[in-house]
């Protein structure tokens, strides 16, 4: 047995025996998490900051009366005090007939071969993790004489561990290991000034190449020196795979049942419609090799899966908890999230993804005579949640040819989030993920980029 599942049997075992004969149903989340992060800033160490939280949820129902409570200190009397407390909640909380917790299930996937789990992780010495922050500022500033700043370049890395146990058998556990690493370069010539990032992240310590991060920083701030401002047009336009991935978490939240059901969802009436283009296929994989949010089980102890929510640009369906998929009527999809034990459960997605196509990127630019490759956008916060509206800041390329023949700025592109989806004409291959949100170049039949 594991040294996590040890100290979590000791804060279980007691609370089983506090709750025994107190509330009809319960449910027991532990979790526990470490880790540091590090920043880098003219070859020194800016910051070192090492974090570490452990504690215990409880969520019992009574009477179709819910009652929460959590606890960082894990003495016997700190639980006793948390099991009173939360008994007295769940009497003076509104009857609710959906609430329940899920019974115990099997699952085909074992946690073991997902990929996410590093057992160098507390074998890496310090000067190791430092060098890492340190190599990714140098590799940065290093890549060009045009780079004269290099700002937040970051390592950091975690460890999760979380098992929950309910009154209906319900018993799983989840370790995960997170790395990741990042840069903002800065780039100037004659008198103009560009910025350029980059990020690695992954559940292995392999998956953050300071090399790679910095030059990759330097580089997408190089490239954009020199822009020009266009005319409004309007054209075709690929959407490089991290842009793409900025308005499908955007359009993340209409997929969550509870968002459905509330009103605050675009796709609200639409289950079984075509809503996207024909080409477009969106997956929410929960058992994911090496998925950042990858796990057997969810957040309440429910299997987790994979879920097609746009097939050919239709429809599929909508992710579930076990409260909102009650309240649907329907089954519970394994999309119950929780950050940790200080939090309520709710509908999150796991590994949201637009399937990636066949082609190359550089098919896609084959396809375009005339138009725009667009590498960055802002104020992608803005977009409307319910109606998908925006107008974005951005800028990329012009492409032309088939080739980006120079760097452009100061457009604004405007449209709506469904609309700008049926206008995909194609999938790149190139799909990338960024956290728990993945994407390959897309190429837009027509956008509208308003410029001078």
């Amino acid at each position: 047995m594991s040294d996590n599942l040890k100290r979590s049997e000791k804060v279980i075992d007691s609370l089983k025996r506090l709750l025994k004969g107190k509330a009809e149903s319960y449910e027991i989340f532990y979790s526990m998490d470490s880790g540091l992060g590090i920043e880098a800033k003219d070859n020194e160490v800016d910051s070192l900051k090492v974090r570490s939280n452990e504690g215990a949820g409880l969520r019992v129902i009574s009477g179709n009366r819910q009652g929460f409570g959590f606890s960082s200190v894990l003495t016997e009397e700190a639980l006793k005090d948390m099991v009173a407390s939360t008994i007295g909640g769940a009497r003076e909380a509104a009857q609710d007939e959906f609430l329940s917790f899920p019974g115990a299930g099997g699952t085909e996937v074992l946690e073991k071969d997902l990929g996410l789990f590093d057992d160098s992780f507390a074998r890496t010495p310090e000067e190791e993790k430092i060098k890492t922050a340190l190599s990714i500022e140098e590799a940065a500033r290093s890549f060009d004489a045009r780079v004269k700043r290099v700002r937040k370049a970051s390592y950091s890395e975690s460890l999760h561990f979380s098992r929950i146990v309910n009154s209906n058998g319900a018993d799983s556990s989840h370790r995960a290991t997170f790395y990741s690493g990042s840069v903002t370069a800065v780039a100037e010539a004659l008198g103009e000034s560009q910025m350029g990032w980059e990020i690695g992240m992954g559940h292995d310590r392999g998956a953050v190449e300071p090399d790679r991060i910095g030059r990759g920083a330097a580089g997408n701030a190089v490239r954009l020196l020199g822009a020009k401002k266009i005319k409004t047009i309007k054209c075709p336009a690929i959407f490089e795979n991290i842009i793409a991935c900025e308005f499908l978490e955007s359009l993340a939240p209409s997929f969550l049942g509870d968002n459905v059901l509330k009103g605050k969802s675009m796709l609200i009436g639409k289950a079984g419609k075509k809503v996207a283009s024909p080409r477009l296929n969106i997956r929410d994989d929960g058992i994911l090799p090496g998925g950042w949010a990858s796990s057997a089980f969810d957040g309440e102890g429910v299997e987790r899966g994979r879920t097609s929510l746009l097939d050919g640009g239709v429809c599929r369906g909508f992710l579930y908890d076990t409260y909102w998929a009650a309240r649907a009527g329907v089954k519970s999809t394994g999309n119950s999230s929780r950050s940790n034990f200080k939090s309520y459960p709710g509908i999150g997605i796991s590994n949201l993804y637009i399937e990636k196509g066949e082609k190359g990127r550089e098919e896609l630019f084959k396809e375009v005579s005339k138009g725009l490759f667009i590498t960055e956008v802002l104020g992608v916060h803005t977009i409307n949640p319910v109606s998908g509206d925006f107008s974005l800041g951005a800028s990329g390329f012009w492409v032309e040819g088939g080739r980006a023949e120079y760097p452009v700025r100061g457009m604004a592109i405007s449209g709506n989030l469904l609309d700008l989806f049926s206008k995909v004409d194609g999938c790149a291959s190139d799909i990338r993920f960024i956290g728990s949100i993945g994407a390959p170049s897309l190429l837009i039949n027509e956008i509208e980029a308003s410029g001078t």
